[in-house]
């Protein structure tokens, strides 16, 4: 993550690195969180969602490009004893809003705990970078269930902000400005995909 700034900006604005360093850290937080979630593995860490896609984890919903309460009950179904325990479930908030609206044919809702934070037994975790809309045109991983242990972060501990003093330009001659560099090392793959189950609406 790179910020350049005007060698002004760095005499007149007080605690200039400070707030820079806010503004990285969260662009950071954003890439990274992108990236343990769709990330291809190649230069950036494996998201769980690209691990698992196209393998034996996927589920597909009853009915193509549609999501069903009986969708849900297939995931969980499908999730191998050994795994149920510790299981979770994870979706984008279109989602899991989609699924808060259910109802059976006489009005009553049917995923109710869902405003406990649990569906069917399990905790819920919202996770943005998940497919949120439905596409005919493309594969949608709408909802995930698993066990998270099996997927795995791997970070080589703190970040480094560094100042580079003098930027240059094309001609090699400084252009009056500085740089704020954030850099940091990470990775992550799901290690067993049978602890994972994905759906594919």
């Amino acid at each position: 993550m790179f910020v350049p700034y005007s060698f002004e900006l760095s005499m007149d604005v007080i605690n200039i690195l400070d707030e820079l360093t806010r503004v990285l850290v969260d662009a950071a937080d954003v890439h990274q969180a992108a990236a343990y979630t769709t990330g291809s593995g190649v230069a950036q860490p494996t998201g769980f969602v690209t691990a698992l896609a196209g393998g034996s984890s996927v589920v597909a919903s009853g009915t193509a490009d549609t999501l069903a309460a009986g969708d849900v009950f297939n995931v969980q179904n499908a999730l191998p004893a050994r795994f149920q325990a510790r299981a979770q479930w994870t979706a984008n908030l279109s989602t899991i809003n989609a699924l808060r609206q259910l109802e059976t044919t006489n009005g009553a809702l049917k995923f109710p705990e869902l405003a406990n934070g649990q569906l069917l037994g399990r905790p819920m975790n919202e996770c943005s970078d998940m497919d949120g809309v439905i596409n005919a045109s493309q594969t949608n991983h709408i909802l995930a269930y698993g066990d998270f242990n099996n997927f795995v972060i791997v970070d080589r501990i703190g970040s480094t902000l560094e100042v580079i003093p003098n930027l240059l330009g094309a001609n090699g001659r400084p252009t009056g400005q500085r740089g704020a560099f954030l850099w940091y090392r990470t990775g992550s793959d799901v290690l067993v995909d049978n602890a994972f189950r994905i759906l594919n609406a």
